[in-house]
């Protein structure tokens, strides 16, 4: 889990950081690689909280 709020922002942050390491020092950088896996990161823990929120609307509908 990650110890900062995910936001799109910072999701944005790191993309663009990525695609910069990418064009300076190629797409299979070690640098540029490990962009990716944070913003894969980054990603998923977005998507989960999303996924959370959904299902929580879900369960306080029938209530």
């Amino acid at each position: 889990m990650l110890c900062r709020k995910v936001t799109i922002e910072k999701v944005e942050e790191k993309r663009q950081e990525m695609i910069k390491l990418g064009a300076i020092y190629g797409l299979t950088s070690l640098l540029t690689v490990q962009a990716s896996q944070e913003l894969d990161t980054l990603l998923n823990a977005l998507a989960s909280k999303r996924d959370s929120d959904f299902s929580l609307q879900k369960t306080y509908r029938y209530f």
